[in-house]
């Protein structure tokens, strides 16, 4: 890896398939045990960590309800559903979800309530 290529400012990863807030909590603590005396934002350096080291309520949802926002919104826009020829709204839609990992899962689960 490249030399000062993670950080707060520069790049934060999350979860994804094989890791969980375990992993990016050893990611933080490691980073604090190297830059923590001159990065006072280390616990910004990776997100999807449990609350109880610094991460922040609903960010284990969030990826799923953006999915649901952003196709909601696509949806209510009269341009966008002329040009994919369906019709507005939700209402009535069957929704396809490829994968059901943490963001299938919680998309799945908003579309459905």
């Amino acid at each position: 890896m490249k030399k000062k290529s993670l950080s707060p400012a520069v790049d934060v990863p999350g979860p994804d398939i094989g890791t969980s807030g375990r992993e990016m909590t050893i990611i933080m603590d490691e980073y604090q045990s190297i830059y923590g005396e001159r990065d006072i934002n280390y616990s910004g350096i990776t997100t999807g960590k449990s609350i109880q080291h610094h991460g922040i309520r609903g960010r284990e949802e969030s990826t799923g309800l953006g999915v649901f926002y952003a196709t909601r919104q696509i949806l209510n826009n009269q341009d966008w559903v002329e040009k994919l020829k369906v019709t507005k709204g939700l209402q009535g839609k069957k929704i396809i979800i490829q994968g059901y990992g943490n963001v299938g899962y919680w998309a799945s689960k908003f579309f459905v309530e």
